[in-house]
C-alpha cells in the first residue's frame, strides 16, 4: 500500500514559518497512533511518534503524521541545512 510520512517543523521567528516534509514509501504494515517510526533520518527512532493515521480506502493510500518539531528560533541557513538533511534521506520539502 502507498504510504506517506508527514512531519512539520514550526519555526517561531518574527514571520513564523512552517516547513512541511513528506516521505512516500510502500508497505503492507500500517502503523497506528502511538507507534514509533524508524527511518534513516532519525538517530533515535523511539522519539518519533505517530500522532495520527489517515487511511483513504478508495485511493489505497495512508497518510502518517509524525510528532512535529517546534523551534524557538533558527536562522534561514539552519532551516535550509535541516531540510537538506531530510532530503539526503529521501524526504521531500515544500520549502528550499
Amino acid at each position: 500500500m502507498e504510504m506517506t510520512l508527514y512531519r512539520t517543523i514550526h519555526v517561531k521567528t518574527p514571520d513564523e514559518k512552517v516547513i512541511t516534509l513528506q516521505k512516500p514509501f510502500e508497505s503492507s504494515s500500517i502503523p497506528q497512533e502511538g507507534d514509533f517510526i524508524k527511518d534513516s533520518m532519525f538517530v533515535d527512532p523511539d522519539e518519533i511518534e505517530v500522532i495520527s493515521v489517515d487511511k483513504n480506502e478508495a485511493e489505497q493510500t495512508v497518510a502518517i503524521h509524525l510528532r512535529p518539531i517546534e523551534m524557538n528560533y533558527a536562522t534561514d541557513e539552519h532551516n535550509q541545512n535541516m531540510v537538506n538533511a531530510y532530503k539526503a534521506n529521501n524526504w521531500l520539502s515544500d520549502m528550499y
